[in-house]
């Protein structure tokens, strides 16, 4: 149904189908004109109906008569020309209910959509050619990162795609099969000489379709890009294949200009950050001159941030996710200019004035919200960051660093996809870090909360209780947090209170959890 509403209808008329994208996923196998709405019940399922406008022009009941007839025998489409006006919206949560694509079509002429549509059934070749065309045309296009194009592709063609790493786990897009069984074949098939593809058998209904995404010059490839299709489809010589190599260039070519143009930046700008961080105060006009050039600005205050992301995407090249990390701190208000050290994403942001509270914070947000842009990108990626104390001048920037860098610690220490540390939040925890070295002492406090662990081992009190004297022992705030109801919050505390020999009330139990929850996460 897609291939044949991309080909036959107009965008306006697009936008207006009913059915959903179930409907579109639908096969079809005859179309057929019907002069009467008895007509309906004698169509084969996979049918394409084409109603004309004096039978449709009865109204709204003949319609939801006509789209009940069209569910009982499983047509697949009702194409109508209802007149001006859209459809009613009954009519369409009907068509919704039942997953039925109604197309209207105005000025419909019956005999030759019929012709037309009958044409792409019986020649279903024409389809694949269309689809390898758009993917010409798409694909070619700019793009912000490896996730818009395969979102792009997996549009045009129809089916699930993913970009695929050595694993056999997906870096863009959906799972495609077991991660082991891609991970074995795409290894067999990748040390062929001359490998340009390969099928992947997934099981008793469905194939993957695999080409290399970036061939490297020796070895094999170290990413593929795959697609997900149903057994039957004719995949060595169809469409689908061909379109997978096409979009693999677009995908070479992109990885290759990111990579290039990246480590020709980042090359210069770690010299320059070197030489800054090696100077302290002691910069010459030659250091500021090089600084601005880059975008950087040395007198002020400054507030550094360091990143770094634990994932199985080492087949990607860094350079990819520096760049989709640098647009998405753009798009968040961080202005700054990412720089790959090696050990982690650095930058730092600066202003005139010594940042106040609210600008910290509103910096942490901005931050943790282009990691949680990156990160929808990318399933299996998570991120972390450390953000410093505020330092002034030039030698302030390895200052706020080194404050960023034990952040960075502690966020690794924590759950979820991106995590925000700032150094600000953290004294008491570094404090006792020094404090309470590895012995007797440490073990005390960080054994305070194992009776919470041993009540409750699926972790529902300790993430209550962590979020609880996160929030500043705010009932209200860890409900909203949690997405739980404020009962539910108190009754977990009630519980809490009754496994632990402290008293929540009290600030310096309060401290001594939150330092037994940061020794033992």
């Amino acid at each position: 149904m897609r291939a044949i509403v991309e080909t036959f209808a107009s965008p306006d008329v697009r936008d207006t189908l009913s059915g959903g994208d179930a409907a579109l996923r639908r096969p079809v196998g005859s179309v057929a004109i019907v002069f009467r709405i008895e007509e309906i019940e004698t169509q084969r399922p996979g049918s394409l109906v084409i109603v004309p406008r004096e039978v449709a022009a009865s109204g709204d009941v003949a319609l939801d008569l006509l789209l009940r007839r069209a569910a009982a025998v499983r047509v697949s489409c009702v194409v109508v020309d209802a007149g001006s006006g859209d459809l009613p919206s009954p009519t369409r949560r009907l068509a919704d209910r039942f997953q039925i694509a109604l197309w209207r079509e105005p000025g419909l002429d019956p005999r030759r959509l019929r012709s037309d549509i009958e044409q792409l059934v019986q020649n279903p070749e024409l389809v694949g050619a269309g689809v390898v065309r758009r993917v010409s045309e798409v694909m070619l296009r700019p793009a912000r990162d490896v996730g818009e194009l395969v979102d792009r592709l997996a549009q045009v063609i129809a089916f699930p795609v993913a970009l695929i790493g050595l694993d056999g786990h997906p870096i863009a897009g959906p799972v495609l099969a077991p991660a082991d069984d891609l991970a074995r074949a795409l290894h067999s098939f990748g040390r062929q000489a001359g490998f340009r593809g390969a099928v992947v058998e997934g099981g008793t209904r469905e194939s993957v379709v695999a080409v290399a995404a970036f061939p490297l010059a020796t070895g094999p490839p170290r990413l593929w890009l795959g697609a997900r299709v149903p057994h039957g489809l004719d995949v060595p010589s169809g469409h689908i294949l061909t379109s997978l190599r096409i979009a693999s260039l677009a995908f070479s070519a992109h990885l290759a200009q990111t990579s290039l143009a990246y480590e020709r930046e980042n090359r210069e700008a770690g010299v320059l950050l070197d030489e800054l961080l090696r100077k302290g105060d002691d910069v010459g006009l030659a250091d500021i001159e090089r600084a601005a050039a880059l975008g950087w600005q040395l007198v002020g205050w400054h507030v550094a941030v360091q990143v770094r992301a634990g994932s199985g995407l080492a087949d990607l090249p860094s350079a990819a996710l520096a760049r989709s990390l640098t647009q998405a701190l753009h798009a968040n208000s961080v202005p700054a200019q990412p720089v790959d050290t090696g050990q982690a994403v650095v930058f730092w942001t600066t202003t005139t004035a010594a940042p106040g509270t609210e600008q910290l914070a509103l910096l942490a947000d901005g931050v943790r919200a282009a990691l949680e842009e990156v990160a929808r990108g990318y399933p299996r990626l998570r991120l972390r960051a450390g953000i410093g104390d505020p330092h002034e001048g030039p030698g302030g920037i390895a200052l706020s660093l080194d404050d960023a860098r034990h952040a960075l610690a502690f966020a690794e220490s924590q759950q979820g996809r991106a995590v925000v540390q700032r150094s600000a939040t953290m004294t008491a925890n570094r404090l006792v870090r020094t404090w309470l070295p590895d012995g007797a002492a440490r073990d005390v406090v960080a054994s305070l909360t194992d009776p919470i662990r041993a009540a409750d081992p699926a972790g529902q009190l300790i993430v209550t209780l962590r979020t609880f004297l996160d929030n500043e022992s705010n009932v209200s705030k860890t409900a909203t947090v949690l997405h739980i109801h404020r009962n539910t919050v108190i009754q977990r505390l009630q519980r809490i209170r009754s496994l632990l020999d402290v008293d929540l009330d009290d600030p310096g139990d309060r401290l001594a959890l939150r330092l037994a929850l940061r020794l033992a996460p």
